[in-house]
C-alpha cells in the first residue's frame, strides 16, 4: 500500500496533467480522486504506474512527501549488531516483519531487510518468508525505477534472495547503470550491493553466477575516485580464482595494497568475507 495522495496531487497540478491524462489506463477516476484525498490507499505498483505518468522518480516523491527513505537503525539496533545480539536482533525482526505483512508497504522494509541479513549471517536463519522473498525478488526485478531507496533495498538482499532470482535482479540493475552513474552517493550503494552479490553467490557456491556478474561489473568505467572498487573487483576475482585452484597468496596480496590505499576499513571488511570463503570451501575439500 502506498499513501501521501494529496502530495501526488500537488505534484500532477504542477505537471498540468489532468486527472483523466493521469489515470488512463492504469486505474479508475474515481480510485485516483479518493487517493488524492487521501481516502484510500493504492498498491505500491499503482503509484509507481501513477508517478511515471507524470514524470516524477519515486525518491522526488518520497522527498516531497517527507518520507524517511534513508531511516536509520535506532542505536540500539546498531549495538546489537555489533555485538551479535541475536535476542534483541530477533525480536526486531519479528516485530516489523509482522507489521510489514500488514501494511505491505516497500518504504518499511530497508531496516528490515538489513537486520535480518545480519541475522542470517549470524545464526544462518533467514527469517523472511519464502512469500517475502518472490515479492521483494518480484518488486526489485520489475521495478523501473533505480532510486537510492530500491537501490538500498537489493544491497541488503544479495544474501537473503535465492541465487536465481539474486543473479537476474543483480543483471537486470548492471545493465541500467547509466540511470545511476551521475549520482556519487547512488554509486557507492550501487557497487558495494553488486560487490556483496558475487560474495554471496561464491558463499553459496554459485560460482558461474559470481563470474558472470563480476565480468559485467570489470565493463563499468568507473570515475577515477571510485579506485577502491577497481581493487575491490580484482579481489574478487583473486577470490574466485582461490576457489578453483585453493591458493590464497594473490587474494592476500590484494589486501596489502588496500592498506597501502589507506582503505584499511574496508579492506577489513572484505577480509572477513574472504575468511568466510575460506571456511565453506575448505569445509567442501575435508
Amino acid at each position: 500500500m502506498f499513501k501521501y495522495g494529496s502530495v501526488y496531487k500537488e505534484l500532477r497540478k504542477e505537471q498540468e496533467v489532468t486527472q483523466t491524462q493521469a489515470c488512463q489506463g492504469i486505474c479508475s477516476i474515481s480510485k485516483l480522486s479518493r487517493w488524492e484525498n487521501n481516502q484510500v490507499e493504492v498498491e505500491f505498483s499503482t503509484a509507481i504506474a501513477l508517478l511515471r505518468r507524470i514524470n516524477i522518480t519515486l525518491d522526488e516523491f518520497t522527498t516531497r512527501a517527507e518520507i524517511a527513505t534513508e531511516s536509520e537503525l535506532p542505536k540500539k539496533i546498531v549495538i546489537a549488531i555489533r555485538d551479535e545480539n541475536v535476542p534483541l536482533l530477533r525480536k526486531y525482526a519479528q516485530k516489523h516483519l509482522a507489521k510489514y505483512h500488514t501494511s505491505k508497504n516497500f518504504l518499511e522494509l530497508e531496516n528490515i531487510l538489513v537486520v535480518c541479513n545480519q541475522l542470517l549471517l549470524i545464526e544462518g536463519k533467514n527469517y523472511l518468508s519464502p512469500a517475502d522473498i518472490q515479492r521483494i525478488g518480484s518488486y526489485l526485478l520489475h521495478n523501473t525505477v533505480l532510486s537510492k531507496y530500491n537501490l538500498n533495498l537489493f544491497a541488503s538482499s544479495p544474501f537473503l534472495l535465492n541465487s536465481e532470482l539474486g543473479f537476474k535482479i543483480a543483471m537486470r540493475i548492471v545493465h541500467n547503470f547509466d540511470q545511476i552513474s551521475d549520482l556519487s552517493d547512488n554509486l557507492t550503494i550501487f557497487m558495494g550491493g553488486l560487490s556483496d552479490t558475487v560474495i554471496a553467490f561464491i558463499l553459496k557456491k554459485k560460482l558461474d553466477y559470481a563470474q558472470k556478474l563480476l565480468n559485467e561489473l570489470k565493463k563499468i568505467n568507473l570515475p577515477f575516485y571510485f579506485m577502491f572498487f577497481n581493487i575491490a573487483l580484482t579481489l574478487l576475482q583473486k577470490i574466485i580464482d582461490y576457489c578453483h585452484t585453493g591458493d590464497e597468496q594473490p587474494v592476500l596480496a590484494i589486501f596489502d595494497n588496500l592498506i597501502q590505499l589507506n582503505c584499511s576499513k574496508q579492506a577489513q571488511k572484505l577480509l572477513e568475507a574472504f575468511k568466510d570463503v575460506k571456511k565453506v570451501w575448505e569445509d567442501e575439500n575435508v
